[in-house]
């Protein structure tokens, strides 16, 4: 079963000659279901029409020597969402690949050490 985070939008009639709109009013974590997503929307109690929208992957889409490469992500929350999004902004649209590489060294070498220690 595919896993990711629901975000439920309910429709916002226009106003005057506006446009409508879908406007987010619920966010449910990747650890739930749909069922669980439609639970949360009915105990809100509200007449309207709504929309499910889950997330389950980010790609980060990159140009490289006029070759686009596609990079994915799983996103677990709303908040998972905006951490991308920040580094995304942070990089410049760059992936940055030796960081993530550095990181992921000195996590696995922290672990080896905490592992070790009795």
């Amino acid at each position: 079963m595919p896993h990711g985070f629901f975000t439920i939008e309910e429709w916002k009639r226009p106003r005057g000659k506006g446009k409508g709109a879908w406007k987010p009013v619920l966010h449910v974590d990747s650890h739930h279901t749909l069922t669980d997503a439609l639970k949360r929307l009915e105990q809100r109690g509200k007449a309207g029409l709504y929309r499910v929208l889950q997330t389950q992957r980010c790609i980060w889409a990159e140009l490289k020597q006029g070759k686009l490469h596609l990079h994915g992500s799983h996103v677990g929350t709303p908040e998972g969402l905006a951490r991308l999004t920040e580094i995304y902004e942070q990089e410049d649209g760059r992936r940055p690949v030796e960081k993530a590489r550095q990181d992921r060294a000195r996590a696995k070498s922290a672990l080896k050490r905490a592992l070790k220690t009795p």
